[in-house]
């Protein structure tokens, strides 16, 4: 599986094309696009607190705890007092790193359902349904922020896939298969794990945001055509304009 740097790398790396694309698309404006990188950087990384390794998991955690806390004072500044975004802050904080970890900690297991698609999506959908309904954000960037979340997680769970072939010997490593996966179903804990995963996806999917704006944004013939414009340079002159 690859390293905690090079998830880091191929994430961050990804997450900027994709948010600059949509901000030359016009779909984000450039604070926008600013989330949309740190949030897909992010998901590039969150597959991994699932980690064996303790300490990996305090770090990925205190990452998490950290990030969250900075979305949450970037998107309330306007609206709490300064020692109540220190005490909310701080309240956030201490428990997801401190709190949560113990829980997580119980009821993962490294590679299990924790890196696969369906939790991928999980993770999109809620952060959309998170960034609408706490935060106020319009439908359009809640499920670009959404988008990009699970984008960054899937992204990590193919790089673990990529690093499960062994080209060098020309065969694949036990590993593989155990990342970008749909289902488990080894066991019948595995069985149960999987309904209540699917039946969660199904439950945020009915109720996350209106999702006609990021369609007709992002998946329509208009935005096809609306990329193809922004890919090239529209005079073909490169680098002088």
């Amino acid at each position: 599986m690859a390293n905690f740097n090079t998830h880091f790398i191929v994430a961050s790396s990804a997450s900027a094309i994709a948010s600059g694309i949509m901000l030359s698309m016009e779909v984000i404006e450039p604070n926008q696009a600013i989330m949309a990188f740190v949030i897909g950087t992010f998901g590039g990384l969150l597959p991994d607190i699932d980690s064996d390794n303790s300490k990996s998991i305090s770090i990925a955690f205190t990452i998490i705890s950290f990030l969250i806390t900075i979305l949450l004072i970037f998107f309330k500044s306007s609206t709490y007092s300064v020692i109540e975004m220190i005490i909310v802050g701080g309240m956030v904080f201490y428990t997801i790193r401190f709190g949560l970890i113990g829980v997580f900690r119980k009821v993962s297991k490294h590679r299990g359902m924790f890196h696969s698609v369906p939790v991928a999506l999980i993770w999109g959908v809620g952060t959309a349904i998170l960034m609408h309904l706490f935060f106020g954000l319009d439908e359009l960037v809640s499920w670009v922020y959404g988008i990009m979340m699970s984008f960054g997680y899937i992204i990590h769970l193919l790089l673990d896939e990529i690093y499960s072939v062994d080209l060098a010997n020309r065969r694949l490593k036990k590993s593989s298969g155990t990342a970008f996966k749909f289902y488990k179903l080894k066991t019948n804990t595995d069985k149960i794990q999987n309904i209540l995963i699917y039946a969660f996806l199904i439950f945020l999917l009915y109720n996350s945001p209106d999702t006609e704006l990021v369609q007709k944004a992002l998946f329509s013939k208009e935005a096809w055509l609306n990329f193809k414009d922004v890919l090239l340079p529209y005079d073909g002159r490169w680098f002088i304009h």
